[in-house]
């Protein structure tokens, strides 16, 4: 599979890995999350594995930890985006009150 003719067979695998990883953790999500969450999701399979083909310590601990930190960068973004999420909204929400206020028909 690490041949280049490999490389849409081995995606669509990993794309349907992550989407059954999500459906078995009873994500239901139907917007854009449900794409962001499966391509986070991808990558972090993806170097994690990568990683392990290098890991000589015991029952592979250092590819434990790996994942577990690549999980908790995964989590801070989501929590971060969110809040920029929130912000856009807020501010676009307002601007056009502002607007609004000044008699222009939005």
């Amino acid at each position: 599979m690490a041949q280049p003719t490999h490389i849409p067979s081995s995606t669509t695998e990993l794309w349907r890995l992550a989407d059954e990883i999500w459906f078995l953790a009873g994500d239901v999500s139907v917007d854009t999350s449900w794409y962001t969450k499966r391509a986070s999701l991808s990558a972090i399979y993806a170097a994690t594995e990568v990683f392990q083909t290098q890991d000589q310590s015991t029952e592979f601990r250092d590819t434990e930890a790996f994942l577990d930190a690549r999980l908790g960068e995964s989590r801070t973004f989501g929590v971060a985006m969110g809040a920029v999420g929130e912000w856009v909204g807020y501010t676009g929400y307002s601007v056009v009150n502002v607007l609004r206020s000044k008699g222009v028909r939005i």
